[in-house]
């Protein structure tokens, strides 16, 4: 590959400005609710958070080594903050943060077995499942105050994909899911509950848990329903962007999962400020209700999470062609070609 992961960001940025269509994106509607999870000030939130994984390359994460200095350490790297890699605007929210995570994942359990559920197009092959990793516990007070390019997780916070036990991304029902097992049981963590048969209350507030924009864990409420008539999915008001694919949608009345976050609006809105500083991104805002939504992956499709028979796909002569030309958005990855280079374990 011959031109780096922030020249490929920087072109699917600029095109997202004119083609906004062709990516998985996501928006603020009304107000913006986005908070850090360790600055939750609800306590349920904050738990629920726990069980969020952030998806990260392999390439980006240096595991510990004999004597290293922090032999229970991982070190997660990226190259430069959200505001930077984005070119967002002066004073844009969470702009100063590292955003190394390429889409977001949450726990789950059944019949004694743990899994990992994400979205279809974030884990489509055996690949993307072997190529990252997926960590617990990264949260914004895991980044260096010293180092402006990297976070300090405990290792064993870090879990690889073994196998893609199920997996659908069809663009005919826009269903999209996969459940991951990982390589070792998740320890000291409380796997999220999920809704195992009908349908979400369209007045139930929502919650929404993960890395919007690579980011460090980010928890978002007060969501509202807006469409809930789709047997495969429904629609929301969620402030989410690209990297919240896979999250964990969770229904505040009843503490279960109702949903895997999908896709939705554009991300970012370009601002033109004048001929000396050229322009800049602010975040997309849409009025509550208004601008397309975002779409949440029903977890009752997934029948090994149910052991119910999914919903099926029936044809239609209304059915729109617009999903046929939809790409799923991940991050592009971001990488640092040697690792030795860095003095890793400097006070």
């Amino acid at each position: 590959m011959t031109c780096s992961s922030k020249a490929v960001i920087s072109a699917l940025l600029m095109l997202s400005a004119f083609n906004a269509s062709a990516f998985i994106d996501k928006v603020v509607y009304g107000d913006d609710n986005r908070v850090l999870a360790q600055e939750s000030a609800n306590a349920e939130f904050r738990s629920w958070s726990q069980a969020t994984a952030a998806m990260i390359s392999k390439s980006d994460i240096r595991m510990p080594k004999e004597g290293d200095l922090y032999p229970d350490t991982a070190t997660i790297y990226d190259k430069s903050p959200l505001g930077e890699e984005y070119g967002l605007c002066e004073g844009e929210t969470f702009s100063e943060l590292l955003n190394p995570a390429n889409c977001s994942g949450f726990l789950v359990e059944k019949n004694g077995q743990q899994y990992l559920v994400t979205a279809g197009h974030c884990v489509e092959t055996k690949q993307s499942c072997e190529g990252s990793s997926w960590v617990f516990g990264f949260t914004s007070d895991t980044i260096s105050d010293k180092y402006n390019d990297r976070a300090f997780v405990a290792a064993k916070n870090v879990y690889n994909c073994v196998e893609i036990v199920d997996q659908v991304l069809e663009y005919s029902s826009e269903n999209d899911y996969a459940v991951l097992k990982l390589d070792r049981k998740v320890e000291g963590v409380t796997p999220l509950e999920f809704r195992v048969d009908g349908k979400v209350d369209a007045n139930d507030e929502m919650v929404v848990i993960g890395h919007p924009s690579g980011l460090p864990t980010i928890i978002d409420d007060k969501g509202s329903i807006r469409k809930n008539d789709h047997d495969f999915f429904f629609e929301a008001n969620l402030d989410t962007f690209g990297g919240n694919s896979g999250s964990a949608v969770i229904n505040v009345r009843t503490g279960l999962v109702e949903g895997i976050l999908v896709r939705g609006e554009t991300d970012y809105a370009y601002e033109s400020r004048d001929d000396v500083n050229g322009g800049c991104r602010v975040v997309m805002e849409c009025e509550e209700g208004e601008c397309r939504g975002e779409d949440v992956t029903r977890i009752t499709n997934i029948e090994l999470l149910t052991d119910k028979p999914g919903p099926t796909y029936t044809p239609s002569t209304n059915d729109s062609t617009d999903y046929l030309n939809y790409t799923p958005w991940t991050d592009p990855d971001h990488w640092y070609d040697d690792y030795d280079e860095y003095d890793f374990l400097v006070d």
